[in-house]
């Protein structure tokens, strides 16, 4: 019986060390499986970029890559335009030759490629694209949906106090001013890199933040 037992506890050695190698195995692969999930999902996490287009091609250049299945925001406003003998709606970008492209890592490179694309707008003195936070995108479609008077862009802001809107259609919109005069204030929303987009409210339809 001796020897039967010595090769009983032998096979149950080999037994247990190979159990548990393969559950090494599938905790390894499980491991990796997880890397990899981390890793497709941050390339394919979305984000906002601002990219800069051909003189007026802003439009055809947000239509086509549209096309492509790529989420795209172009700023615009109606504007009405006179001349001797009629008037006419037109409407115009916001800010000129810059359009905003909705992606993941994947799909950089259909924006930088494109025809009609100049380049991709990077932060001060880097070569990485820039990320848009959602919320200035929110903001400027708020803004531009709901707003009963003209929106600018200003590229260069000297801003002063924190604002809130308190009436009108744009109640809840945040802002800073850059301007007071008159009884009237100048609110910009800002869109990092790039400047902000500016409109003129009465001062008693905000609040200091």
């Amino acid at each position: 019986m001796y020897p039967y037992l010595l090769l009983s506890d032998t096979c149950q050695s080999n037994y247990l060390a190979s159990s548990a190698m393969e559950t090494l195995n599938e905790i390894s692969k499980i491991c990796v499986s997880a890397v990899n999930w981390t890793d497709d999902r941050e390339a394919h996490e979305k984000f906002w970029v601002a990219a800069y287009t051909r003189p007026r091609c802003e439009k055809k250049a947000v239509a086509e890559i549209k096309k492509l299945g790529i989420e795209t925001y172009l700023p615009t406003q109606v504007q009405i335009r006179q001349w001797s003998d009629r008037k006419k709606k037109i409407e115009t970008a916001i800010i000129p030759m810059v359009a905003f492209f909705y992606v993941d890592k994947t799909e950089i490179s259909f924006i930088r490629n494109h025809a009609l694309i100049i380049r991709i707008i990077s932060q001060p003195g880097e070569t990485a694209y820039a990320r848009i936070p959602d919320i200035q995108i929110e903001k400027l479609k708020f803004v531009l949906g709901q707003s009963d008077v003209p929106v600018s862009f200003v590229p260069d802001l000297k801003v002063e106090d924190n604002v809130r809107i308190v009436r009108g259609n744009l109640i809840g919109l945040t802002g800073k001013v850059i301007q007071s005069e008159y009884g009237e204030t100048d609110i910009i929303v800002g869109i990092d890199f790039l400047g902000g987009c500016k409109l003129r409210i009465n001062r008693l339809n905000i609040e200091l933040l």
